[in-house]
């Protein structure tokens, strides 16, 4: 009888029509996000008046920013720390109740020819040692004045200096200045980490919030003793944040926050007008085809993907700007081992060319802030997070995981001798638009897409800001402020 009723039921609903999904009606929302990352994320968090969707395509949301377990202990996958938080994540974080945790210093550690440099008194010792106190104090005077003119996108006014150093490259300002060749190689490595291109390949402006951040304890001194002296009298804290089980306590905290309003497992294929509407067709877990409509979307999603599934709805201008927009792949590698491949600091740079550019002991804020969790029971974790030499090398990408192992592995064996033999398993996470590449250029190519008049698609994403965690939140939150406005017109 129940198949009956089924065949029955069937044939009347091809009868009028209503044999699939697709028949149905798409449901309408006030906004549709397309990317769940923490621009998408935060955007979404802005947006809690409205009836909003989220679509994600994998799993989780975090975008770059997920975690990994191995033992007791958690490891970051792509992120791994951010600053003092400001708004909107200082927002986020205190109303979703979370414990920051200030990394416990030296976070930071330079290899160099051999010798290790611990913290700022460290980096300073390495540049004055290789240079001298005169073009420390010169670089680190020049960078102040400049960085006192800079402001983020959208309030930056590229007027002047700053509009001409978006021009030219970092190397180009480098040289310009006469810095010496340690100068170079240091901040090259700086460079890489973190737009995945050498400073031949980024603009000059986009070098300057690091490179101010970096010689922000260099305050006027008469000599190199007493900036030695006054560095190492500095705090036993860094200034450098993340949380106990690492930045995706953020991004996994949000969605449970916003649990009703996401959806995973959610690809996005197209997004085009629907009368007043729009509409976005998706795949649901690979199979399903699905369609939604809203009165506005939001992509928050890389360059490459929001031209391609928001061809139908972008203009001609945000085209072009967008086809501009470099990426740079990274990849990361959790390696396993019963004792700690580098303790002594949370994050160590290593000296240019190598396959990698920094080692981060995974376990170091665990030990610090719960230190029974270093006991015998828990495996040590140390990340190897790695970019290309030139966000050109396209060979970066191919590498397979067992030639990436083995480059790794000899590299840190000519740092810290046996490393291959105590490695006990590891777990490698590839980001192919792992990070947008801030040309020359850049900041005009953002400030022109921020002031495009929009038409209900709204752009939100770290290639329209300086490209941080933090940016990439605020830049969420200026999305969500713009849709606002729209809906109130």
């Amino acid at each position: 009888m129940r198949i009956i009723i089924a065949i029955s039921c069937l044939l009347f609903g091809s009868f009028y029509g209503l044999t699939s999904a697709e028949s149905m009606p798409p449901k309408t929302y006030d906004v549709i996000i397309v990317g769940g990352g923490i621009s998408g994320l935060t955007a979404a968090y802005y947006l809690y008046e409205h009836d909003v969707l989220l679509l994600e395509m994998q799993k989780s949301v975090g975008g770059r920013v997920t975690s990994g377990k191995h033992g007791n202990l958690f490891f970051a996958k792509g992120g791994e720390y951010i600053g003092k938080p400001e708004e909107p994540l200082s927002e986020i974080i205190d109303e979703l109740g979370l414990k920051l945790r200030e990394i416990p210093s030296p976070a930071d550690a330079i290899y160099y020819q051999g010798r290790f440099y611990y913290g700022e008194k460290g980096k300073a010792e390495l540049l004055t040692d290789k240079s001298s106190f005169y073009d420390l104090s010169r670089f680190a005077s020049r960078l102040r004045k400049l960085y006192n003119k800079y402001d983020e996108i959208p309030d930056i006014e590229l007027q002047g200096e700053l509009a001409r150093l978006d021009t030219i490259s970092a190397k180009q300002w480098f040289d310009e200045n006469r810095f010496p060749k340690i100068f170079h190689e240091i901040y090259n490595v700086t460079s890489r980490g973190l737009f995945g291109a050498n400073l031949s390949e980024i603009s000059a402006l986009a070098a300057l919030p690091e490179l101010a951040f970096d010689v922000e304890g260099y305050e006027e001194a008469d000599d190199n003793n007493e900036l030695l002296d006054e560095l190492g009298k500095s705090s036993t804290f860094s200034g450098m944040y993340t949380f106990e089980k690492g930045l995706a306590e953020i991004p996994q905290a949000m969605a449970q926050d916003l649990a009703e309003s996401i959806q995973t497992g959610a690809k996005v294929t197209s997004i085009a007008k629907a009368g007043e509407l729009f509409e976005v067709r998706y795949i649901q877990d690979g199979k399903n085809e699905a369609s939604v409509r809203a009165e506005a979307v939001i992509i928050a999603t890389p360059a490459p993907v929001t031209l391609e599934i928001g061809a139908g709805v972008l203009n001609g201008q945000q085209k072009q700007l967008l086809a501009t927009v470099e990426y740079a792949p990274y990849i990361t590698m959790a390696l396993f081992s019963d004792h700690p491949v580098f303790d002594r600091g949370f994050d160590l740079a290593v000296e240019d060319g190598q396959i990698f550019t920094d080692i981060y002991d995974a376990s170091w804020v665990s030990r610090h802030f719960k230190p029974a969790s270093n006991s015998k029971e828990n495996a040590s974790i140390t990340l190897v997070y790695s970019t290309p030499l030139s966000f050109q090398d396209k060979d970066f990408s191919q590498l397979s995981d067992q030639d990436y192992l083995t480059k790794v592995l000899a590299a840190l064996d000519g740092i810290f001798p046996g490393t291959s033999a105590s490695v006990t398993g590891h777990e490698i996470t590839r980001f192919n638009h792992g990070l947008p590449v801030m040309t020359p250029g850049s900041y005009h190519r953002m400030l022109a897409l921020e002031n495009i008049s929009a038409d209900g698609v709204f752009l939100a994403g770290d290639y329209l800001i300086y490209p941080t965690f933090e940016a990439a939140a605020a830049s969420g939150q200026r999305a969500a402020e713009k849709v606002e406005e729209w809906l109130e017109d």
